[in-house]
């Protein structure tokens, strides 16, 4: 009985609220100026040796062993790393094929607390410990922070003036809307319990933004509440294959997805909030590593 009373409670407020999306986030950009060798994809080489660095920066534990660690419900590194079946609050920005190591790290919601941290682990990762299997340091020439400089490649400055960004739908209009969606990274997305090679419905994509988002939040899970409007009208998506090393696995595993554009007609306007939300947080599986990454383009 109280369950079902809570369930009603919960579609009350959805029904009274509008179903409003409220979201925290950070970005940090880090440019680099070292040329060095690099990897056609360089999400696992980069998540790799950030957390190395930021377990060094946060560890309190002499051993530096998380199993059965004292402290492990308090640590960020094992938040970000080491807790299973969470989707954690964090995610890289990086383009394929790369020409320097410059790269983005975006915080979501509580983990925004962290940015000071996450600061000390880049410049620990990227001018001490070195990337690659050289272990070559690379110089960072400036971070920006929500495009604000906190790093000119000597010192820090201070975190003072660098508030987290917040993702309001109360200030989108109500209307139909028509967008270009540019996967600027590879989307792993399931659809009929199968990773979707060729395309994918916007009910699938949309889905996977809100899953998500509730994840991020923190929050229950439960269905969209409403009924996805738009049409697909025009795709060129093309399946990327592609492969990262697993150290918890000790073995080489597939993260292929599908790039390229989708031109969507007819857009509700709950859904177009979505895909403005997904631009920030991305959308379908391993987004830590850089994947499901997009833009979003009205057309007038």
């Amino acid at each position: 009985m109280i369950d079902k009373i809570l369930v009603i409670i919960r579609w009350f407020n959805i029904i009274i609220k509008g179903n409003l999306l409220s979201f925290k986030w950070l970005k940090i950009d880090v440019e680099t100026d070292t040329k060095i060798e690099l990897p056609f994809f360089t999400g696992s080489m980069l998540r790799g040796v950030l957390g190395y660095a930021l377990k060094r920066v946060v560890c309190i534990n002499p051993s530096y062993k998380c199993k059965e660690c004292f402290a492990s419900n308090e640590c960020l590194y094992y938040q970000f790393y080491e807790e299973v079946n969470l989707f954690h609050q964090y995610r890289l920005g990086l383009t394929l094929q790369p020409k320097n190591l410059n790269f983005s790290f975006y915080l979501f919601e509580e983990a925004t607390t962290a940015l000071p941290y996450m600061l000390s682990s880049i410049k620990k990762a990227l001018e001490e410990e070195g990337v690659g299997n050289d272990r070559r340091p690379v110089h960072i020439v400036k971070v920006l922070v929500n495009n604000h400089s906190v790093y000119d490649g000597e010192k820090f400055t201070s975190l003072k003036e660098v508030m987290p960004n917040v993702f309001d739908s109360r200030s989108m209009g109500d209307s139909l809307k028509e967008v270009r969606l540019t996967f600027t990274m590879p989307i792993r997305l399931k659809e009929n319990n199968r990773l979707a090679r060729d395309t994918f419905s916007l009910h699938t994509l949309i889905g996977s933004i809100h899953n998500r988002y509730l994840q991020l939040k923190g929050e229950k899970m439960h269905s969209l509440g409403y009924r996805v409007e738009g049409e697909i009208i025009d795709s060129s998506l093309t399946f990327v294959e592609m492969k990262r090393y697993s150290n918890r696995h000790k073995k080489s595993m597939k993260i292929g997805g599908l790039k390229g554009e989708l031109l969507i007609k007819g857009l509700d306007t709950k859904s177009y909030e979505y895909l403005k939300l997904g631009e920030i947080i991305a959308a379908g599986k391993q987004t830590v590593f850089g994947l499901g990454a997009y833009t979003l383009e009205e057309i007038k």
